[in-house]
């Protein structure tokens, strides 16, 4: 027996004195690959332990026979046992997927747990379900707080205008900053497959770390980066076709010129000539003459196409060991244009076209278990083509010509035209030559971090240097036409070949050659110091302190010195943040930095903002409501910066111009007097830059174990040193040009509101999501004279986007309506069916003194999106609507007035004019020629552009994987998918983000399919 136990006593210790100790290396990651900041590992049964850093790194010291206990907020603890001399891997399961969601913030990322600022995401699925050739046009409807506006679908034009809460300034920039990877750079031509988030930041807590820049917001582009694993290729191709969401639809040649005789009588001209019989001859083609005396042309029909085609090729590669991580990708995509005949031109091309090659590679290496490297490398060239002419002169060309002016060609081929009339729209856009624009953009960023536990745990520095540079060489080959008026004596002659022609215009048979190059470049550096650490597993204590600067120089032109002068930025940034026990934030957050734009001495100051957030569900008088898995309150204050001011560059400096007249100094060698120098634009010594003072209250909630999650934000901004010239200082003083001081002040507040329901029902899968953001602003002051007895044109108190306008009533019905209203004859003969306009100033006249601010804006005030999607297995389904209210378009112009000149007339104005048997019509009587009443800017043409789309539906199909084994394919996924599928709105006749002059490239619908393999 005794024998017995000395042997299992030795065996024991022999086993246990086989255990080695040593330092181990590991590194936490989520289930979907993402680094894991603060996870807590501790060796089970001892005190040792670590935190894993900003990349889920650890090290600690154990021997092959211990387990490590691994926990983190918002994941499933875990347990792994020990193994030396390799790297361990961690995988944490999310334990509620959306609080542990890793957002990117300024300068850094967080926990959205542990977010105490605005901040809203989307990620790459949501981005590519959009088949859009423009990044910024898959962000509608999909981010609360962002309002966007698309005018226009010309191929390699067609990106959004994008606000962050509105607008705050009525001067200066209203745009966000823009950061990809983060460096200012713009991020329109980035393909989505190489995107993993874009983040909008929407409070000072967010965006004071950008100090003097960060006011408008900002928009935060992170591209994909490479994780530990076998690499992947994933290879995507689709095929789609685009056509316009809506254009408008113009009368033929008999309907308008029926309605050309109705409007001469209205005036009391001779009509005698458009009989019946004449009127026909428009729409009778039974004698080929007439296709050429009486012509009927569509032109918007002839001149484009019903559709064109887009295509998009993706292949990137990801993946890496524990020492080189690695993503690249390649991407190309073809969007051709609406335009037709281009492939009948044999000599160039006409067509809108736009080539775009993507690359982007994003190297991350460890040198050793300190210091790590990253290296980023990106390109996007872009080869465009168009016609001679610009879009917004094509569409405005086929909206607004006559069907009957002339043909689109002579019976002999040439172009046809008439004397002072506007010119042959297919001879301009065919025969007139071509653009070809070349761009290149470069952008190279460069890195290392290295981490200090050996001074203290937790400690780090970094540095990172990039490079961007952008050229472009335009070439345009234009000449001009030949244009012809074709004529034929008899009518009823069969043989056109008989007929005459008149050169109108006499063009050129060979092309010019005019070249316009530049470039622009930008460096950007950026060192930091962070600090990360747990004490007592319950304080957590995170720092950082960053320096940066960069250095731009934008295109410039021959003389311009100004221009010239490179636009510079420095200052540091910092950051602390406390939390404990996983319930209770702070947060500090601060920009010290300014520009070479304002005077020495006031080039610097300081930003700075707090924030707190309060998780109320962790409180122990929380715990009986179990169905609460969140109830969390978030709180800012702090102030940010705008330098973008608007008007020229340095303004604390006087400018000089030399006067043509006045006092001469002496001659020249050749006798020509030197003229002498005058004051002209006065310096504003004391100018700076605008400054936000925001505050935000923020509610995250979420019940079920997070199955139905809510988010809702109320914010105020009072923005001061707006740009405004002075409006108090008397003409007497004698000063010409007054400059523009920082007087303006500006009010803006609203909300974002936001919620998702998922959930699993057996097999299937399902989430139902929506959102609605509000802003609404309001001038405080901007220096205006008291316009006592005119308070309607005083912009104080109104809207940013207000417009201005005369203020329509209604339609004049009979004429002792209008001899009971005021006098309006300044703008012509008034009768029935004219235009009624409100006599603001109560002087019983119209005129120029009673245009007014009409309470309506152009761009919407209220943004929302809908959307919904199920998954079951194989097959999944999306859908969004997305919506946009609160905005207004001015429908004006010769594309909508009819017979304002030499143009044609809307089919919407058939049976739609005022008649006294139709007194209720949409539009006014008709007029002959340019009726200075009615075409006043008024009430009269602005319309709702309120509108609702189905923006996008997706539906994909995933192949079976036992199926995909057996030809050596790790997935393969087919889809279909659309944007602005279908649009309700009040509109009808253009699409509702038109822009005001209505004459635009239109926006398109897309309907795509394609592949997706991995491997």
């Amino acid at each position: 027996m005794k024998n017995l136990l000395f042997v299992t006593l030795l065996l024991l210790s022999a086993r246990f004195g086989s255990a080695q100790t040593a330092e181990i290396r590991g590194h936490v990651v989520s289930d979907t690959k993402t680094p894991v900041i603060g996870a807590t590992i501790r060796v089970k049964g001892t005190t040792r332990g670590s935190i894993s850093d900003a990349n889920g790194d650890f090290t600690l010291r154990a021997n092959d026979r211990d387990t490590l206990q691994v926990s983190a907020i918002g994941y499933q603890p875990a347990e792994i046992a020990v193994v030396l001399g390799i790297r361990n891997i961690i995988t944490l399961i999310d334990k509620q997927q959306d609080l542990n969601e890793v957002v990117v913030v300024g300068f850094g990322e967080q926990k959205k747990l542990a977010l105490t600022g605005a901040i809203s995401s989307v990620g790459t699925k949501e981005l590519t379900q959009s088949p859009v050739a423009n990044l910024s046009n898959a962000l509608a409807g999909r981010l609360p707080g962002l309002t966007t506006l698309q005018t226009s679908g010309e191929p390699g034009y067609d990106g959004s205008q994008l606000w962050i809460r509105g607008m705050a300034t009525f001067t200066g920039n209203q745009s966000p900053l823009i950061l990809v990877d983060g460096v200012e750079r713009a991020f329109g031509s980035i393909d989505a497959n190489e995107v993993a988030t874009v983040s909008i930041l929407k409070d000072a807590a967010s965006t004071a770390v950008y100090g003097v820049r960060g006011a408008n917001g900002v928009v935060l582009v992170t591209t994909r980066r490479g994780t530990e694993g076998r690499s992947s290729i994933t290879a995507t191709v689709q095929q789609g076709v685009q056509m316009p969401t809506r254009l408008p639809k113009y009368l033929d040649s008999y309907d308008a010129l029926t309605l050309y005789r109705t409007a001469l009588n209205n005036d009391g001209k001779n009509s005698a000539m458009y009989t019946d019989e004449y009127l026909n001859k428009f729409r009778d083609r039974s004698k080929p003459s007439y296709e050429y005396l009486y012509p009927n042309v569509n032109w918007l029909d002839e001149m484009l196409r019903p559709s064109a085609t887009m295509m998009q090729a993706n292949i990137n590669v990801s993946g890496g060991t524990s020492s080189v991580r690695h993503f690249v990708s390649l991407s190309y995509l073809r969007q051709n244009g609406l335009y037709n005949f281009a492939d009948q031109i044999k000599d160039y091309d006409i067509q809108a076209r736009s080539n775009r090659y993507n690359f982007r590679s994003n190297i991350d290496l460890d040198i050793n278990k300190y210091l790590m490297m990253e290296l980023n490398l990106g390109s996007i060239i872009r080869d465009n083509n168009f016609p001679p002419i610009s879009a917004g002169d094509i569409f405005g060309a086929l909206q607004s010509m006559q069907p009957w002016l002339y043909p689109m060609t002579n019976p002999d081929g040439s172009i046809s035209g008439l004397d002072s009339k506007a010119t042959n729209p297919y001879g301009r856009m065919t025969q007139g030559g071509y653009q070809r624009n070349f761009e290149n953009t470069l952008q190279a960023t460069s890195g290392f971090t290295l981490q200090l536990p050996f001074v203290t745990q937790g400690l780090s520095v970094r540095g990172r240097l990039s490079f961007d540079s952008y050229g472009y060489r335009n070439v345009r080959r234009i000449k001009n036409l030949w244009t012809y008026q074709y004529s034929l004596a008899d009518e009823n002659e069969t043989d056109l070949s008989k007929g005459t022609y008149r050169r109108i215009w006499e063009g050129t048979n060979t092309l010019s050659y005019d070249v316009t190059a530049n470039s622009n470049r930008r460096t950007w550096l950026e060192l930091y110091a962070n600090y990360s650490r747990i004490f007592a597993q319950k304080h957590a204590v995170t720092g950082m302190l960053l320096y940066n600067q960069q250095s731009y120089f934008d295109q410039v032109g021959t003389g311009d010195a100004i221009g010239g002068l490179p636009f510079k930025y420095n200052g540091f940034v910092g950051r602390g943040t406390y939390a404990y026990n996983d319930t209770y934030f702070a947060e500090v957050n601060f920009g010290y930095n300014g520009s070479e734009n304002f005077p020495a001495g006031r080039r610097y100051d300081l930003f700075p903002s707090m924030s707190a957030a309060w998780i109320m569900s962790n409180e122990a008088f929380m715990k009986e409501l179990s169905f609460v898995s969140l109830f969390k309150w978030r709180g800012s204050v702090g102030t940010v910066g705008n330098d973008k001011i608007g008007q020229r560059r340095f303004l604390y400096q006087s400018t000089w111009t030399l006067a043509t007249d006045g006092y001469r100094f002496g001659r020249d060698y050749n006798g020509v007097n030197y003229g002498g120098a005058a004051e002209d634009m006065l310096g504003a010594t004391n100018v700076t830059w605008e400054k936000a003072l925001k505050y935000n209250l923020g509610m995250d909630l979420g019940f079920f174990n997070d199955a139905l999650t809510f988010t809702g934000d109320a914010f105020y901004e009072r923005r001061n040193n707006i740009l405004a010239q002075p409006g108090t200082v008397p003409a007497t003083l004698g000063i010409t040009s007054l400059p523009y001081l920082n007087l303006g002040e500006v009010q803006n507040k609203g909300f974002e509101l936001e919620a998702q329901l998922r959930k699993r029902f057996r097999n299937i899968n399902y989430f139902i999501k929506g959102n609605v953001s509000y802003a609404q602003n309001k001038i405080l002051q901007m220096d205006e004279p008291s316009y006592q007895d005119r308070p309607y044109i005083k912009r104080t108190g109104r809207s940013i986007n207000e417009q201005y306008s005369m203020i329509a009533v209604g339609l004049f019905q009979s004429q002792e309506d209008i001899d009971a209203s005021p006098d309006q004859s300044q703008y012509g003969r008034i009768i029935p069916g004219d235009i009624k306009f409100k006599d603001m100033n109560g002087d019983n006249v119209i005129n120029e003194l009673d245009r007014a601010y009409n309470g309506k804006l152009t761009v919407p005030t209220t943004m929302a999106g809908f959307a919904f999607g199920v998954n079951t297995g194989n097959l999944d389904v999306s859908v969004l609507f997305q919506g946009a209210f609160g905005g207004n378009v001015w429908l004006t112009g010769n594309a909508v007035w009819p017979f304002d000149g030499d143009v044609g007339v809307m089919a919407d104005v058939k049976d739609n004019y005022w008649t006294p048997e139709n007194p209720n019509a949409k539009y006014p009587r008709l007029t002959s020629s340019n009726n200075v009443n009615n075409n006043q800017i008024s009430t009269y043409w602005m319309t709702s552009r309120n509108y609702v789309r189905l923006k996008n539906v997706e539906i994909g199909y995933s192949l079976p994987k036992t199926l995909l084994s057996k030809i050596g394919v790790k997935t393969a996924r087919l889809f279909v998918n659309g944007i602005n599928l279908i649009t309700w709105d009040k509109l009808k006749i253009f699409d509702p983000e038109i822009p005001n002059d209505s004459r635009n490239y239109p926006q398109q619908k897309v309907f795509n399919g394609g592949l997706t393999i991995g491997l």
